[in-house]
C-alpha cells in the first residue's frame, strides 16, 4: 500500500498548486484554509479505513493461525496415539505368532496408517491457512480501492471549490486551451451560462494574448456547467473543461495506484 500512502501525501502537501500549473501559465493560488479543512477530513477517513483494514486482516490471520495450529496439534496427538497402538498391536501379533516378523509387520502397518492420517490433517491445516491469507489479501486490496476513491474525492473537492470561488479561472482555461490549438483567424468559445459574462468581459484580454486571432465568438451552451469550456477553430477543437481535466487525473491516479 506504499504507493497509495505516498500519493495521498503528495495530494495532502501540494496537489492543488501542481494541478493549477496545468491550467494556467501562472500558478493559481488556492486558499490554504479550504484545503486544510478538506485534507483534515480526508486524512481522518483514510486513517480510519487503514486501521479497520489492518484490524480485519489481523483477526483473519489470528483465526487462521488458531485453526491451523489446532489441526496440527490434533495431527500430532493422533499420530502419537496411532504409533502407541501400533506398538501394542505389533507386540500382540508377535506374541501370538511367536515371531519377530509379526511384531514388525504390525508396527509397520500402524506406522503407515498413523503417518497418512497425520499428513492429511497437516495438509488440511495448511489449506486453511492459505485460504485465510487469500481473504486477508482481498481485504487489503479492497482497502486500496477505498484509498484511491478517497484521494480522487479530495482532489475533486478542492478543484470544484476553486471553480466556485474564482470567476477568473475560466479565462485561464481558455488561454491555456488556445495555446494547445493550431493557429486560426477565427475562434469560438463555448461556455456555461454562469461563465459567459466573465469570458465576455475578458474578450479583449483573450484577443490581446492570442495575437493571431482576429475574430472571437463567445457562445453559451445551456447544458454546460460552471467550469465547462469548449474551444473551436477551423483547424480543430479542444475541451478544456475542469471536468474533462479531472477525468484525466482520475484515470492517471487509478492507473498509478492500481499498478503497485
Amino acid at each position: 500500500m506504499s504507493k497509495i500512502i505516498k500519493s495521498f501525501r503528495v495530494i495532502d502537501e501540494d496537489h492543488a498548486s501542481r494541478h493549477a500549473n496545468t491550467i494556467n501559465e501562472q500558478e493559481i493560488q488556492i486558499d490554504p484554509n479550504i484545503t486544510k479543512t478538506i485534507i483534515t477530513e480526508a486524512r481522518q477517513k483514510s486513517i480510519k479505513i487503514i486501521a479497520e483494514a489492518n484490524e480485519g486482516a489481523k483477526r483473519i490471520l489470528e483465526d487462521a493461525y488458531n485453526k491451523s495450529e489446532e489441526k496440527i496439534n490434533k495431527a500430532y496427538e493422533n499420530s502419537k496415539e496411532i504409533f502407541h497402538n501400533a506398538k501394542l498391536e505389533g507386540y500382540e501379533i508377535g506374541y501370538k505368532d511367536g515371531k519377530k516378523e509379526g511384531y514388525n509387520e504390525g508396527y509397520e502397518i500402524g506406522y503407515k496408517e498413523g503417518k497418512e492420517a497425520s499428513e492429511k490433517l497437516i495438509e488440511e491445516a495448511l489449506e486453511i491457512k492459505n485460504q485465510y491469507i487469500q481473504i486477508r489479501n482481498q481485504v487489503l486490496k479492497e482497502t486500496e480501492k477505498d484509498i484511491i476513491e478517497l484521494i480522487i474525492t479530495i482532489y475533486e473537492k478542492v478543484l470544484y471549490k476553486k471553480v466556485e470561488e474564482d470567476e477568473e479561472l475560466i479565462v485561464s482555461l481558455v488561454l491555456k486551451g488556445i495555446d494547445n490549438l493550431e493557429v486560426s483567424e477565427k475562434l469560438t468559445i463555448i461556455v456555461s451560462q454562469e461563465d459567459y459574462e466573465t469570458v465576455e468581459k475578458s474578450k479583449n484580454l483573450i484577443l490581446a494574448k492570442a495575437s493571431l486571432i482576429d475574430e472571437l465568438d463567445i457562445r453559451v451552451n445551456s447544458d454546460m456547467k460552471k467550469g465547462d469550456c469548449m474551444i473551436e477553430t477551423s483547424m480543430g477543437s479542444v475541451d478544456v473543461s475542469i471536468n474533462s481535466q479531472l477525468e484525466e487525473v482520475k484515470d492517471l491516479l487509478v492507473n498509478i495506484l492500481s499498478n503497485e
